[in-house]
């Protein structure tokens, strides 16, 4: 025991026993060396004081002071042993540390996007937030060049990141990528990297799929509008003309809106959920639709050229709807 000890307060009385992986001397390369051998877990003991744990931790406080066998067995003896076998016990020891007020005997592994997140985990868990605030500013700041700027793998992570140590910029910058760029079904608050759920709220993640489908139906709102506009409304062409080459030319903006906006799946539009579509993916495509009215296919010089700004409109109409759709403030869940 005394090798996998460590004492976070010498005059401690209550003792965690984690489990950390065994890592085995790397074997040669024989054709036996590929047998599957099974983990090998090592117990972790951490000796630590209870009077500081309930300080910290309104879960060990809870534990300790009420009817749970770990209060009565502490009350009873003067000490208790509490099994943690779900916990990292490098993470774990990490926290201990800063509960402690004690300096570290081994370094912790560099900091990144996923070690951060474990320690998320765990705060979460044990509810330290408050206790490792100083820190967890220091570490986010750290890893800021790291924020996705995209929907990626990370960005459920620094999601939860952002949420358990309450950063309302990260948390505002995640909930916009994920808002504009989620499918719909990769908001997963499980990790595959870390084989953990994420402690991210339901009500966070329904709050961005509803505004990733409102977004969505807005964009095609957006072509629905000018679809009703060409065929309701008088003509955007003002061409001195005539009326017939007037009506002529709206004709051909509208038919050219509804070529484009079919062409590339936009019209009509698909149904909600709007599975394998996102908010940036649907404005970028219309932005592509290619409208054109009869003065410009004729050429008049004299006349307004492209799509009598209706195309410019639209893409006033979208970027507005963009900056609606800038993610979620953090105080609306707390």
């Amino acid at each position: 025991m005394a090798a996998n000890l460590h004492v976070f307060d010498p005059r401690g009385n209550m003792t965690f026993v984690l489990q950390s992986l065994v890592r085995e001397p790397r074997r040669g390369s024989s054709l036996l060396s590929y047998r599957h051998h099974p983990r090998k877990l090592a117990k972790v003991y951490m000796r630590v004081s209870s009077k500081r744990l309930m300080r910290a931790s309104p879960v060990f406080k809870a534990m300790l002071k009420h009817s749970f066998v770990e209060g009565v067995t502490l009350r009873a003896t003067g000490r208790v042993e509490v099994p943690l076998p779900d916990d990292d016990p490098v993470v774990f020891g990490l926290l201990m540390d800063i509960v402690h007020g004690t300096r570290r005997r081994t370094p912790p592994p560099p900091m990144d996007t996923l070690f951060l997140t474990k320690i998320a985990i765990l705060v979460d868990k044990y509810r330290l937030q408050q206790y490792v605030a100083t820190y967890s500013d220091a570490w986010v700041e750290a890893l800021r060049c790291d924020l996705p700027q995209t929907f990626n793998a990370d960005l459920m992570h620094w999601l939860c990141i952002s949420w358990v140590f309450r950063r309302p910029i990260e948390f505002n910058l995640m909930t916009r990528v994920a808002e504009r760029e989620s499918l719909g079904q990769d908001l997963d608050t499980y990790s595959e990297a870390l084989d953990e759920n994420l402690p991210i709220p339901q009500r966070i993640i329904d709050s961005i799929l509803a505004r990733r489908m409102k977004a969505i139906r807005n964009s095609f709102d957006v072509i629905g509008r000018y679809i009703d506009v060409l065929q309701n409304s008088k003509p955007r062409c003002t061409s001195s003309r005539s009326e017939s080459h007037r009506y002529t030319c709206n004709s051909i903006l509208l038919g050219s809106l509804l070529e484009g906006s079919a062409r590339l799946g936009l019209w009509p539009p698909p149904d909600a959920p709007y599975q394998d579509l996102n908010f940036t993916f649907v404005v970028r495509e219309i932005m592509q639709i290619n409208m054109i009215s009869f003065c410009s296919k004729m050429g008049y010089a004299n006349q307004p050229t492209g799509s009598h700004g209706v195309k410019a409109e639209i893409g006033s109409a979208l970027v507005k709807l963009k900056a609606r759709f800038s993610g979620l403030s953090l105080k609306d869940f707390d």
